[in-house]
């Protein structure tokens, strides 16, 4: 029996990595990166009705958006914050309306319309959601996010290639390995 024991231990042990590689992320449910892809995907829609981002095209409160940032306050109406991405090329910063918080308008600091982000959300606090990022001139999706808990989100391309798991600030690949740290700020202060 000692020997059985001894054996099975050794066997654990020895077998953990291959336990460990089948890497599965827990959000209210368990997620696979090909689950999660497969749910992100799932309905979602290829291309945005132009029309409905048409009155965005340009930012009509630009000055007093930047303004907004600039000074940390956040206009009365809509929340803002500022943004970078590819890689710093496109900074700006995004507008989200009181009355249409479905939807995150990322703009140039200039004042023009870049992406869109659509959420799906349909209730606070309850998972999983998606919001799909569609590019504004085009109406074509870019990416989309799969938020499986609070603290846990899926990335992927167009394509379906995963991006990024996040989980908390840090971000891994397809393999578990980190490959990004971000920090989200919730609030810009008010004065």
């Amino acid at each position: 029996m000692k020997k059985f024991l001894i054996s099975l231990m050794v066997l654990l042990a020895v077998n953990m990595p291959v336990f460990a590689s089948e890497t599965l992320f827990k959000g209210s449910v368990l997620y696979t990166v090909e689950s999660a892809r497969k749910l992100a995907f799932e309905g979602l829609a290829l291309k945005l009705d132009k029309e409905k981002i048409k009155p965005y095209l340009i930012d009509e409160n630009n000055e007093e958006n930047r303004a907004a940032i600039k000074n940390n306050v956040q206009p009365e109406g809509r929340y803002i914050m500022s943004f970078s991405m590819a890689k710093g090329m496109v900074k700006g910063y995004v507008v989200v309306y009181a009355d249409k918080p479905q939807y995150a308008y990322y703009y140039t600091t200039s004042g023009y319309l870049v992406c869109v982000d659509v959420d799906n959300k349909s209730q606070e606090g309850v998972y999983p959601f998606k919001i799909g990022k569609y590019n504004a001139v085009t109406g074509n999706l870019i990416a989309i996010g799969l938020y499986v808990s609070e603290d846990e989100q899926y990335a992927y391309t167009k394509n379906g290639k995963l991006k990024a798991h996040w989980v908390g600030d840090t971000g891994y690949n397809a393999k578990g390995k980190p490959i990004a740290k971000r920090s989200v700020v919730n609030e810009i202060p008010a004065d």
